[in-house]
């Protein structure tokens, strides 16, 4: 075999490894792939001119950068990219948080003991919540009275008498 089927070989050798370090975690086969392209690349300085080594570092480079942006555009259409991305945003569910005007004042009842952080059923949802000042027991009720960001501060509501 001569040095341009060794560098061809290595080339598509080490391009091969990187792609199954995709699907093999651990780095050894995206380490073993670099090694191989760097070696293509020492094989041509050894055997070429500098003209036609630095060619063919400028091919690996690119071919990398290319393999690179098309591995990222097309890796979640794949079956394991399917299966590990997100495909929709969360728009509702437990801890979603609502705007400030939608809870201030709304009532629900404690689930767990509010000493002084815990969770509440506000607004037909389990919220996680944190008490103004006292304990809380569970199942008593409470009103929101403020939200500090994703914070949402209740306490006790007092019953009219």
């Amino acid at each position: 075999m001569g040095p341009f089927e060794a560098i061809v070989v290595l080339i598509i050798v080490g391009f091969l490894m990187l792609a199954a370090e995709v699907f093999v975690p651990g780095l050894v086969l995206g380490l073993l792939g670099g090694v191989c392209l760097s070696g293509a690349v020492v094989v041509a300085f050894v055997y070429y001119d500098a003209v036609t080594a630095s060619l063919v570092f400028a091919g690996v480079c690119v071919l990398t950068l290319v393999g690179f942006i098309g591995w990222l555009a097309a890796f979640p259409y794949t079956a394991i990219g399917r299966r590990i991305m997100l495909q929709k945003s969360h728009t509702s569910g437990v801890g979603e948080r609502s705007s400030p005007s939608e809870l201030l004042g709304a009532q629900g009842h404690a689930l767990t003991p509010l000493r002084p952080a815990g969770s509440a059923f506000i607004g037909g949802r389990k919220v996680d919540v944190v008490a103004e000042s006292d304990f809380i027991a569970p199942d008593e009720p409470i009103v929101v009275v403020r939200q500090e960001g994703l914070r949402i501060v209740v306490r006790k509501k007092v019953s009219p008498d």
